[in-house]
């Protein structure tokens, strides 16, 4: 592209520009230009988690572009980038994180490789919006959160779910007293939530694909780290030291404890996302809250058990194309402008706004590894290592 980059990348602003007929929210901040997005893997799900939202949202779409793409060959980084009208396919992932026109990265490589990208994107001077979980186990995930402190950038997470408007109301109903004490937690998690198709999704099993995202909305609501008491694995028929479902129960530091059930059984896939909320005064319950894909029911049902146990229902006036991948995004990009404009704290715990940082990411990820541990499990082991100094975690090397 050489010195006519700026012109191929003004025309594909205009071509790629959402139509009118889509309201947004607001116009990007005066003088704010569009972070530049490259994107770490050609996973299948990247059409409806990144170009959906983009498309569908002017607002969004005036903050965020994708670049380009990078995947373990070539020829597949050029075949998406083609059908997915993206501007680069690069020929590996270090000449992508190399491109001092990308500003953010999307990490969305497989599991076992995918802390030592993040690090490496990091170390490129690249803010990161990682696939969850962040790595393979706690202390991938704690190299993670120390790169993006010690080279100033942002990472964040991508538990998409728990930056819905329903999870943030729900949990606005339980602070604000309406089922009264906390009690109980109850979360159903089917295939049909996750991101993968079966076949990823029995590698790495339930708990790794679906369950990360379980324990994540568990302590988004219940605004408390919970500790493992007891889990039970189904392990899987083709390999053994995979769950093909997982039951695990929490308790809270204020007594209120929490039941996680995931599964990858194909019998799932149509069955809508469950929670329910129950308190010493009421019961909140949300039923096809996520569906797999980014959409997400908008009703919440309360039921108050004092008097005559009414029960109110609750619509979010929410559109269709705001999904939960969408509010994703926009809490990223929010999230990286807040930090700039405050450089000198920028990646460091507390500049963290209402996105949550990787300590988060880092305290889920431990929670993992203490499910599988008592459900008689061993944490998945690092196969791959960040790039030094972060491939150790005090004398322990990864």
């Amino acid at each position: 592209f050489g010195s006519s980059l700026r012109q191929v990348l003004a025309l594909y602003d205009a071509r790629h520009t959402a139509p009118a007929r889509i309201r947004a929210s607001g116009p990007a901040p005066m003088g704010e230009r569009r972070l530049r997005l490259g994107i770490l893997g050609a996973a299948r799900h990247v059409p409806f988690s990144v170009f959906e939202p983009l498309r569908s949202n002017s607002d969004l779409a005036a903050r965020l572009v994708v670049i380009g793409l990078a995947s373990l060959e070539q020829s597949e980084a050029t075949a998406r980038a083609r059908a997915w009208d993206v501007l680069r396919a690069y020929a590996s992932f270090d000449e992508l994180l190399a491109d001092p026109d990308i500003d953010i990265v999307y990490n969305c490589l497989p599991t076992q490789v995918r802390a030592k990208w993040t690090v490496s994107a990091i170390l490129a001077g690249k803010h990161v919006l990682s696939e969850t979980p962040v790595g393979n186990n706690a202390f991938e995930a704690l190299a993670v959160q120390r790169a993006a402190e010690d080279c100033g950038r942002v990472l964040i997470e991508g538990t998409h779910p728990t930056c819905h408007p329903v999870t943030k109301r729900v949990r606005k109903l339980i602070v604000q007293g309406k089922v009264g004490r906390l009690e109980h937690l109850d979360l159903n998690l089917g295939i049909g939530h996750s991101l993968q198709s079966r076949m990823v999704c029995s590698r790495t099993g339930s708990l790794m694909s679906l369950g990360c995202h379980g324990i994540a909305i568990v302590r988004e609501l219940a605004g408390e780290p919970p500790r493992v008491v007891s889990a039970t694995a189904q392990r899987s028929r083709e390999n053994p030291d995979v769950d093909a479902a997982m039951s695990c129960s929490f308790k809270m530091p204020s007594g209120a404890v929490a039941h996680l059930n995931c599964t990858i059984s194909e019998a799932t896939a149509g069955a809508p996302t469950i929670f329910t909320i129950t308190g010493s005064e009421g019961q909140i319950s949300v039923k096809e809250w996520f569906t797999g894909r980014g959409k997400s029911s908008n009703q919440i049902d309360l039921r108050q058990f004092a008097g005559c146990g009414d029960t109110f229902v609750e619509r979010l006036a929410n559109s269709p194309e705001r999904d939960t991948f969408y509010y994703q995004w926009m809490a990223f990009v929010d999230e990286v402008r807040a930090q700039e404009r405050n450089k000198g704290d920028m990646g460091l715990p507390w500049a963290y706004g209402p996105s949550k940082g990787p300590g988060d990411a880092v305290l889920t990820m431990a929670t993992i590894d203490a499910v599988y541990r008592a459900a008689g499990l061993r944490p998945w082991p690092s196969t791959t290592t960040p790039p030094a100094p972060y491939d150790r975690i005090g004398r322990s090397k990864l």
